[in-house]
Protein backbone atom coordinates (compact mmCIF):
# COMPACT_ATOMS: atom_id res chain seq x y z
CA UNK A 1 0.00 0.00 0.00
CA UNK A 2 2.50 2.40 1.19
CA UNK A 3 4.68 1.18 -1.81
CA UNK A 4 1.94 1.92 -4.07
CA UNK A 5 1.50 5.57 -2.32
CA UNK A 6 5.14 6.42 -3.32
CA UNK A 7 5.47 4.97 -6.63
CA UNK A 8 2.04 7.50 -7.89
CA UNK A 9 3.53 10.22 -6.31
CA UNK A 10 7.02 10.18 -7.09
CA UNK A 11 4.94 9.33 -11.02
CA UNK A 12 3.37 12.46 -10.53
CA UNK A 13 6.08 14.67 -9.81
CA UNK A 14 8.02 13.15 -13.00
CA UNK A 15 5.33 13.44 -14.96
CA UNK A 16 4.89 17.25 -13.35
CA UNK A 17 8.42 18.56 -14.34
CA UNK A 18 8.72 16.87 -18.02
CA UNK A 19 4.97 19.03 -18.38
CA UNK A 20 7.22 22.35 -16.80
CA UNK A 21 10.27 21.19 -18.95
CA UNK A 22 7.78 21.46 -22.04
CA UNK A 23 5.89 24.28 -21.17
CA UNK A 24 9.16 26.27 -20.97
CA UNK A 25 10.55 24.64 -24.39
CA UNK A 26 7.46 25.26 -26.29
CA UNK A 27 6.03 29.01 -24.85
CA UNK A 28 8.92 29.99 -23.45
CA UNK A 29 12.19 29.44 -25.32
CA UNK A 30 13.96 32.85 -24.45
CA UNK A 31 13.86 32.16 -20.57
CA UNK A 32 16.15 28.83 -21.74
CA UNK A 33 18.29 31.48 -23.75
CA UNK A 34 18.68 33.86 -20.55
CA UNK A 35 19.24 31.09 -18.09
CA UNK A 36 22.58 30.25 -20.95
CA UNK A 37 23.61 33.51 -21.20
CA UNK A 38 23.39 33.82 -16.97
CA UNK A 39 25.59 30.63 -17.24
CA UNK A 40 27.91 31.36 -19.83
CA UNK A 41 28.91 35.06 -17.64
CA UNK A 42 29.47 32.87 -14.58
CA UNK A 43 31.76 30.87 -16.57
CA UNK A 44 33.66 33.94 -17.62
CA UNK A 45 33.81 35.42 -14.02
CA UNK A 46 35.46 31.88 -13.27
CA UNK A 47 38.00 32.35 -15.83
CA UNK A 48 39.22 35.38 -14.33
CA UNK A 49 40.16 33.73 -11.17
CA UNK A 50 42.92 31.63 -8.93
CA UNK A 51 42.13 27.89 -10.62
CA UNK A 52 41.55 29.19 -14.59
CA UNK A 53 43.08 26.86 -15.92
CA UNK A 54 41.21 24.15 -13.96
CA UNK A 55 38.04 25.94 -15.22
CA UNK A 56 38.63 26.25 -18.52
CA UNK A 57 39.44 22.77 -19.04
CA UNK A 58 36.29 21.91 -17.24
CA UNK A 59 34.24 23.95 -19.58
CA UNK A 60 36.44 23.12 -23.04
CA UNK A 61 38.32 19.96 -22.12
CA UNK A 62 38.99 19.88 -26.34
CA UNK A 63 41.11 22.86 -25.68
CA UNK A 64 42.92 21.42 -22.87
CA UNK A 65 43.20 23.96 -19.86
CA UNK A 66 43.64 27.32 -22.74
CA UNK A 67 42.31 29.65 -20.92
CA UNK A 68 42.34 32.60 -23.87
CA UNK A 69 40.92 30.04 -26.45
CA UNK A 70 38.51 29.11 -23.68
CA UNK A 71 37.63 32.64 -23.15
CA UNK A 72 36.97 33.26 -27.36
CA UNK A 73 34.63 30.15 -27.33
CA UNK A 74 32.40 31.20 -24.35
CA UNK A 75 32.40 35.09 -25.67
CA UNK A 76 31.46 33.31 -29.18
CA UNK A 77 28.70 31.41 -27.51
CA UNK A 78 27.78 34.60 -26.08
CA UNK A 79 27.41 37.03 -28.96
CA UNK A 80 25.01 33.73 -30.49
CA UNK A 81 22.97 33.63 -27.45
CA UNK A 82 22.64 37.40 -27.69
CA UNK A 83 21.05 37.09 -31.17
CA UNK A 84 19.13 34.09 -30.58
CA UNK A 85 17.09 35.79 -27.48
CA UNK A 86 17.20 39.36 -29.96
CA UNK A 87 15.04 36.53 -32.46
CA UNK A 88 12.77 35.92 -30.27
CA UNK A 89 12.34 38.69 -29.35
CA UNK A 90 11.27 40.32 -32.87
CA UNK A 91 9.23 37.33 -32.99
CA UNK A 92 7.62 37.72 -30.00
CA UNK A 93 6.77 41.72 -30.48
CA UNK A 94 5.78 41.22 -34.27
Amino acid sequence: MIEEVFAWTFGLVIVGMVLLLLYDVLFRPWRLVEAGLRDIEKQLELLDGRFARLYAFLIAPWLRGDVEKTREFLRMMQHNKRRELMTYILIREG
